[in-house]
């Protein structure tokens, strides 16, 4: 069988079970068996090398440990702390709680590497605050869901831990690479809203009355765990004294020493936060299996190489394949979640950017901003869904309307980081 007809066949057993509604990794693990059977391959066998792949594969035993990191901070109300402490030093700027937000958010991310358990983190924490003193909807869905977003970029990504599983690149330069654009995107978005609230004044009519503040010792107390936390999860991982795995497991001790003697963990907390963990682990994990079965027809047919032969004999400009890509991925954001992306699409796409020349570490970087994009756009967007499940009364339409300047935000980090792409490559 041709190849070409090998892979319409796959996308479309794709399409035709996902679009009535079918769970992503169940799409893709199904296309991929019916192709299977289709082409005379052993499915069984087949099914049973991905699962023992995917359980050997020792890069994606950080994921469930960054985690159990994340979800303590949360149950254990840390980063209910955490907000208030850093309320308490940016409330005075213009946009006033706003910067809050976004400046939780990146150092958040900076922990759990999960952009919807950070916004789930921050928002369940400001939303009620925000709401209070007279904060437009809008404004506070915006920087909280985007800001959210930065949790797969800002190292220690678990996005950036599963593209260098899949493409044998380097998690630590990934990791480097991205701390840059990482910043510079948290810088533009807080640059965003100093210029709203200089501009909207009469949008920021804050009811500070209301405010509970809290002193210099409590938001110390509040702030200098996170940070411990932080410098030394990354410092473990930069300086080669542990592997991400390795770094991961002590991440997770710090939040529970921390949780205990700064927080309100309890054992019933606890045991929530490594269900919530097994929860999203499952479904990480499923959704790695249903694409590696679904890529394996392809890859095992030479179907991918023949059209990474076929894109590179095409010879198309630099610039023209990035717009194509760039556009496919947006596109794809709208009914997928980066893991599914990635899955489906790098085993074709990353030897076919390495073919034309890009640097594969660079690519990764922006590929998680094409990303974080489709977090903030329906119909899926993951983390719209997830600011709706702490407002039940907020529309989705309203907090989709609040992260429509943050994505052409996310647009110009991309074009700056194609004309200048030093910026994700230098420190490696």
């Amino acid at each position: 069988m041709e190849w070409y007809y090998i892979i319409l066949i796959c996308f479309g057993l794709f399409l035709l079970l996902a679009l009535p509604g079918l769970w992503m990794a169940t799409a893709l693990g199904m296309a991929g068996i019916i192709a299977m059977n289709l082409t005379d391959f052993s499915a069984p066998q087949v099914v049973a090398n991905c699962v023992w792949k995917l359980s050997t594969d020792f890069a994606l035993t950080a994921v469930p440990l960054f985690l159990v990191m994340g979800e303590i901070i949360i149950e254990s109300r840390v980063s209910k702390r955490f907000y208030k402490a850093v309320a308490k030093y940016l409330k005075h700027i213009p946009g006033g709680l706003l910067h809050s937000n976004i400046a939780a958010c990146g150092i958040f991310s900076a922990i759990c590497g999960s952009s919807p358990a950070t916004a789930a983190a921050v928002g369940g924490v400001a939303l009620p605050e925000l709401e209070a003193l007279n904060y437009k909807n809008r404004y506070s869905y915006g920087t909280i869901a985007a800001g959210g977003t930065l949790g797969i970029l800002i190292p220690p990504s678990i996005v950036l831990i599963i593209y260098g599983s899949l493409c044998n690149e380097s998690v630590i330069k990934l990791f480097t690479a991205a701390i840059i654009p990482g910043l510079m995107l948290l810088q533009i978005f807080s640059i965003y809203v100093l210029i709203l609230g200089i501009v909207r004044k009469k949008d920021f009519k804050i009811k500070w009355e209301l405010y509970d503040d809290v002193s210099h010792v409590e938001a110390m107390k509040g702030i200098l765990p996170l940070l411990i936390m932080i410098i030394v999860v990354l410092s473990c991982i930069y300086t080669g004294v542990s592997t991400p795995t390795e770094a991961a497991g002590i991440g997770s001790f710090l939040a529970i020493i921390s949780g205990l003697f700064f927080g309100e963990l309890t054992l019933k907390r606890f045991w929530n936060a490594l269900k919530i963990a097994a929860r999203t682990t499952s479904m990480l994990l499923f959704i790695v299996l249903g694409t590696s079965i679904f890529s394996y027809i392809m890859s095992s047919t030479n179907a991918t190489a023949q059209l990474v032969s076929w894109l590179v004999d095409m010879d198309l400009s630099k610039y023209l394949l990035l717009i194509m890509v760039y556009v496919m991925y947006i596109v794809l954001g709208f009914i997928m979640e980066p893991i599914s992306m990635i899955y489906l699409t790098l085993p074709i796409l990353y030897p076919v950017m390495i073919g034309y020349g890009f640097n594969g570490i660079w690519f990764a970087v922006v590929l998680v901003i094409l990303m974080e994009i489709g977090l903030l756009t329906p119909p899926l967007g993951i983390n719209l869904l997830v600011l709706k499940g702490i407002v039940p009364h907020a529309k989705i339409s309203e907090i989709a309307i609040g992260v429509v300047p943050y994505l052409f935000l996310m647009l110009l980090m991309i074009a700056i980081l194609t004309f200048f792409p030093s910026i994700a490559t230098f420190l490696i």
